[in-house]
């Protein structure tokens, strides 16, 4: 993870350094400069034995090359001590770029300083040709120029071009600084673990709108963990291509349109080659920010409703990609679950009244209500859906619902809200007199922070989501790695997902020449097969969004299994469906069932 602050030069206030490379390679501290020499990067370092081969005496441009989002700007002078020549290196931090220039327009300068046509810039940023010519006609006015030769040249002479260069077009190597780039890779010793850096070849980056801020935090830090777990794989395998994959965080609030916007739109302005995304209130704004500019958005907001706006304009939105099943599975998947636990006799249900207690400000949440009343019907439940008031303060509100559907003595109550204090706060309520009611919830337990939240009074609720994390071998495994990572388990969904995302897209770009071309990657990820640690991914519907074993596919092996988990001594046990189960029902202690017999 990539946080804007993090880099080799913030051990000076300033963010300046100042350094000595001899033809050797041996850095020195530049006179006067109290900064070790120790800290300049080894592209740095290359980059000033590329100069010293060519046989240059200045050149100035800017870097991107710390791993990080900010840029350095660079000179590289020559340096003569008798017969001893050196390459002295000056850096400087800069944190707003000349002309009111943004960071993809400065991309884009320095391609045109390479001399790309507006085609061959689309291609290697991985957007369209019509959002180019919009980006370079804003270009020329900021220069003030009227051709695009004169911004090369103006860019040039201000030293606005940014390395390491997002093209190997050949035009760079009638430049300075493009011999020097030549030269360096040439020169470049072996890295340790016999990596090679190439300066031609920068890392392929990942935007990550991750929900930090806000309720949602501590499922954001199963996604910021499991992400940055399968990064950490990748990059040990020699990355994708060669290239390194780094992550930059922009840390959101899932409910706070304004914070969603500033930070899609400061992850653009980075030109990652895709973003990822956990689930947003507001996420058709993310989409739509990341579709306009050609990039891959990989999501995981379980949204039927976004699966439509994507169907309806599959051209527009072909880079996004959902990374589970629509939630619209959740209603209905708790009438079948129901009706199959009576039915195979586990469960000897005490009326046949059952309630779906539900609220959202999201509007692009839809649980699938309407779907499951017409099931309920057929399998001869009374189903009752109880609105939680908005005008309440949240915990009154979901208190206020526990205790009316304490009144209508259920069968069993199902929690649509996929937040644990939302889930905490009925579940506290209800069983002041559960009756002998089940109590199911969607999604919320999968995050860690609802056990601690309910410790006993968590044991014997059934929850579900759309994709959790199997209890097979391979979830197995990948829950180990991830506490031997991370020193805590892993929860049962967005940990994986995120997980199994980063794997997903790393092998979209493994398979494609460029992996800026979003559509090339987007046409490898709509053939997806992969199986993942929350099962089955593949992407050809028509909405992007994975299948659900038992909803829209019977084929485990292209599907996602809904699955079914029951908190049984502190633990999400696996009940169902088969054979992924590793558990069976039984019945909660708060029922005459379930209670320890005398």
């Amino acid at each position: 993870m990539n946080h804007p602050d993090d880099g080799p030069f913030d051990r000076r206030a300033s963010g300046a350094f100042e350094a000595r490379v001899s033809s050797d390679g041996e850095v020195h501290a530049a006179p006067q400069s109290t900064t070790a020499s120790a800290a300049l990067p080894a592209e740095l370092v290359d980059l000033a034995l590329g100069f010293l081969a060519e046989g240059l005496t200045r050149v100035e441009f800017l870097w991107a090359g710390d791993g990080t989002s900010r840029l350095l700007g660079v000179t590289i002078q020559k340096s003569t001590r008798g017969d001893d020549e050196a390459a002295h290196v000056s850096a400087h931090r800069v944190d707003v770029l000349p002309l009111g220039l943004t960071r993809r327009e400065l991309d884009i300068a320095t391609l045109l300083v390479g001399g790309l046509s507006n085609a061959d810039i689309a291609e290697a940023l991985g957007v369209s040709g019509r959002t180019v010519t919009t980006h370079v006609d804003h270009i020329m006015r900021k220069f003030a120029v009227s051709s695009r030769s004169a911004v090369a040249t103006a860019a040039l002479d201000m030293g606005l071009t940014v390395l390491p260069f997002l093209s190997p077009a050949s035009d760079f190597e009638r430049l300075r600084v493009g011999r020097m780039v030549r030269s360096a890779g040439q020169r470049a010793p072996r890295r340790p673990h016999g990596v090679r850096i190439s300066l031609t070849a920068p890392p392929l980056r990942i935007g990550a709108l991750i929900p930090l801020q806000g309720r949602a935090h501590h499922d954001a830090v199963e996604m910021l963990n499991g992400a940055t777990l399968a990064l950490e794989e990748i990059n040990r395998r020699g990355g994708v291509q060669g290239r390194e994959l780094r992550m930059d965080v922009a840390e959101v609030d899932a409910d706070d349109s304004h914070s969603i916007r500033q930070a899609v739109e400061r992850l653009l302005r980075q030109a990652p080659a895709a973003i990822t995304s956990g689930y947003l209130a507001d996420q058709p704004t993310a989409l739509e920010a990341a579709s306009s500019e050609g990039m891959p958005f990989l999501h995981a907001s379980a949204s039927v409703r976004l699966a439509r706006l994507v169907a309806g304009d599959e051209n527009r939105f072909r880079g996004a990609f959902q990374f589970s099943p629509n939630d619209s599975d959740y209603a209905p998947s708790y009438i079948s679950f129901l009706t199959e636990l009576r039915d195979s006799g586990q469960w000897v249900p005490s009326s046949s009244r059952i309630a779906i207690v539900h609220q959202s400000r999201w509007e692009i949440v839809d649980l699938g209500i309407r779907a499951a009343q017409q099931a309920a019907v057929a399998a001869g439940w009374e189903l009752e859906t109880i609105p939680v008031r908005d005008r309440l303060d949240p915990d009154d509100s979901w208190a206020e619902a526990a205790h009316t559907a304490q009144r209508s003595h259920l069968a069993a109550v199902m929690i649509g809200s996929y937040f644990p204090s939302d889930n905490a706060q009925f579940i506290r309520a209800f069983q002041t007199a559960p009756g002998e009611a089940l109590i199911y919830s969607s999604y919320a337990p999968s995050v860690p922070i609802f056990h601690a939240m309910l410790r006993d009074a968590a044991e014997g609720v059934l929850w579900a989501t759309t994709t959790g994390t199997y209890s097979d071998s391979v979830g197995i495994a990948f829950a180990r790695r991830y506490e031997q990572r991370f020193s805590r388990a892993p929860g049962r969904s967005h940990a994986g997902i995120a997980y199994d995302r980063i794997h997903i897209l790393a092998q979209a770009w493994g398979q494609v020449e460029n992996p800026h071309d979003c559509d090339d990657v987007s046409a490898r990820l709509l053939e997806t097969r992969y199986r993942g640690v929350n099962g089955a991914y593949t992407f050809d519907t028509s909405g992007h969004s994975t299948r659900s074993l038992g909803q829209t596919s019977a084929d485990p092996s292209l599907a996602q299994a809904h699955a079914t988990f029951q908190i049984q001594g502190g633990r999400d046990i696996l009940i169902s469906p088969q054979p992924y189960a590793s558990g069976r029902f039984r019945p909660p202690p708060w029922t005459s069932a379930g209670r320890p017999r005398a």
